[in-house]
């Protein structure tokens, strides 16, 4: 990755950290195996949870409004799972505003977004806790899952 992108994804995770604290949630950046940061605590969280962060300082398509985001890992390039990440976190540096999903609402290797829906009032914290109700409703799956099985 060239030094230029690295520093947007760096602004990135450091505005989602910043996000997250002003929500009242403990999160760190952390670089381990594709999780950018880690939610640990506060506010309602109550499983940490590892967040992909993928970032945009400019629309991919100006004249309609799209960012373009790249929700993909490997070589053949594959969405992200449960395995790799609980949720995504797309920021746009345009506007100082993020976007979370559930890692399983993003099964595309490319996601684009419409401005517009980064502007919509309160987004970063309808999306957070809209994603983290379903993240933890799919941590407890897993795990009935798991403990049916053994």
């Amino acid at each position: 990755m060239a030094d230029g992108m690295k520093i947007i994804g760096h602004t990135g995770e450091s505005l989602t950290v910043t996000v997250l604290a002003k929500m009242g949630i403990y999160a760190y950046a952390i670089k381990h195996d594709g999780v950018d940061v880690v939610a640990v605590g506060g506010n309602g969280l109550f499983v940490a949870q590892r967040i992909e962060v993928k970032t945009s300082e400019k629309m991919f398509q100006p004249e309609k409004n799209l960012f373009s985001f790249t929700c993909a890992k490997g070589k053949p390039k594959r969405c992200y799972t449960k395995e790799d990440c609980d949720m995504i976190a797309l920021v746009s540096l345009l506007d100082e505003k993020i976007i979370f999903k559930t890692v399983e609402d993003v099964q595309v290797i490319t996601k684009k977004v419409h401005r517009k829906t980064f502007l919509e009032a309160d987004v970063m914290k309808k999306t957070w806790e809209e994603a983290l109700s379903k993240s933890l409703q799919s941590t407890q799956t897993n795990i009935k899952d798991y403990l049916t099985v053994y």
